[in-house]
């Protein structure tokens, strides 16, 4: 009975492998069918299936703002500097970005089943793994392994949610991506907790059984590629390489690769430095901007989902653009704002720029050719965090020179710069359809 329930990879395949949807093509933006916007999302499984993956996604994302919360009590645990920390968490984010591309390659040829497994296993003994650390180099350690594994995730995801749902992707995204900001929301303050009466070992250690968990539900779920097609998907590593090339090079891939690398700087430059700004700029104190920086991720978990519906429903170009709107203003008028109440009710609303990333990993996957989707998919990501993540550092130059408010401009300015780059994304017959 698990078997049947796992092959039925074999009916989504089916489902998303007309002549609209070859490979390299986009697939057309569908009506969403009588049932509402979650009917695409089930029958045959594919309902688990999301469920599983948006958990895992909600560990996985979680645990990586769960980590720096609980940084004071491992510095005094080890007795180490805020520069030994930070070395720490490079590790971690250097490893996750390292690994989307080889994660995309192997899932070209493996699968997206025991890839996503494979992370959760690994995760979780990454939590086993701090809760031993008896020095900072095993914590070190624990670390690398954390990425490593988290890093296996994020391209096989996106590959799977792609294939499962090709009517209504976007959807599917914007639910897994809100998941994953739940659990950035609520993990920090339940880790915390528990952190406070138990210790920070005991904190993470708690979350080792329920990924373990996940990975069984991921097992049991996620469906097996029919038979035979992991060997006709396979190509030879200099063809794969040329391929991927050829399919980057593509101007609607290459100009919304562009895109979603400004998008990934500019929120990794945000989401470091914004409680240190309401701080040391806004004069808050930290108690309420811990609830703000919270709020931040459940309100980018709610409007998650509905943009991605909106997406499927009415077409990616005028939601995303939205969206940037959005996004820009909200940003742009923060350094302006001096009033308490005005801030508290607009740092929330800086979450919204967290609906743009879904989206976009949409698009851009389901332009890749099927044969290579997961090694370009996961090159682009590779290159996506490893750039990005060079934000944290030109804020931080920003706000040593006494120039804060100038670095969240220029912030707000590259997020403006994305609605121009994709207003010149080419337009497929499949947005031509969605208009008509």
């Amino acid at each position: 009975m698990a078997d049947a329930h796992r092959d039925v990879d074999g009916a989504s395949d089916a489902a998303g492998s007309s002549p609209a949807e070859a490979p390299g093509q986009s697939s057309p933006q569908q009506p969403v069918p009588v049932g509402g916007p979650l009917a695409p999302l089930r029958g045959g499984g594919r309902g688990w299936t999301l469920l599983f993956v948006a958990t895992g996604w909600l560990f996985m994302n979680g645990f990586r703002v769960v980590l720096p919360v609980l940084l004071p009590g491992i510095k005094a645990d080890f007795h180490i500097s805020n520069a030994e920390a930070g070395v720490a968490l490079t590790v971690l984010w250097l490893l996750y970005a390292a690994l989307q591309f080889p994660a995309g390659l192997a899932a070209d040829r493996t699968g997206e089943r025991r890839l996503l497994v494979a992370s959760t296993v690994l995760a979780a003994a990454s939590f086993g793994a701090f809760y031993v650390a008896p020095a900072y180099a095993w914590f070190l350690f624990a670390c690398a392994l954390f990425g490593f594994g988290a890093g296996l995730y994020g391209t096989p995801r996106d590959m799977l949610l792609t294939r499962t749902y090709p009517r209504a992707v976007n959807t599917a995204f914007g639910i897994t991506f809100a998941v994953g900001s739940v659990g950035a929301a609520g993990l920090p303050f339940v880790a915390t907790a528990v952190a406070n009466r138990f210790g920070w070992r005991v904190a993470i250690a708690a979350l080792l059984p329920l990924l373990l968990l996940v990975g069984l539900g991921l097992w049991w779920a996620v469906p097996r590629r029919p038979p035979g097609a992991e060997t006709a998907d396979r190509l030879p590593v200099v063809e794969t390489v040329r391929q991927s090339v050829a399919a980057l090079a593509e101007p609607r891939v290459a100009l919304a690769g562009a895109i979603m690398l400004i998008y990934v700087f500019t929120y990794q430059g945000l989401s470091s430095f914004l409680p240190t700004y309401l701080v040391e700029v806004k004069g808050l104190e930290a108690g309420p901007v811990a609830l703000l920086f919270g709020l931040l991720f459940v309100f980018g978990a709610a409007v998650n989902p509905v943009a991605g519906h909106l997406a499927d429903r009415f077409g990616e170009r005028e939601t995303v653009l939205g969206l940037i709107g959005l996004a820009t203003v909200t940003l742009a008028v923060l350094p302006v704002l001096h009033d308490r109440i005005a801030l508290y009710l607009l740092v929330p609303l800086l979450g919204v720029r967290i609906a743009i990333g879904p989206i976009l990993s949409a698009f851009i996957v389901r332009e890749l050719p099927a044969p290579v989707q997961g090694t370009g998919w996961g090159f682009l990501r590779t290159g996506f965090f490893a750039l990005g993540a060079t934000a944290s550092t030109v804020i931080g130059l920003f706000a040593d020179a006494g120039r804060f408010d100038a670095g969240f401009l220029l912030l707000a300015g590259l997020t403006g710069l994305t609605a121009i780059l994709w207003l010149r994304v080419p337009r497929s017959r499949a947005d031509a359809g969605v208009e008509a």
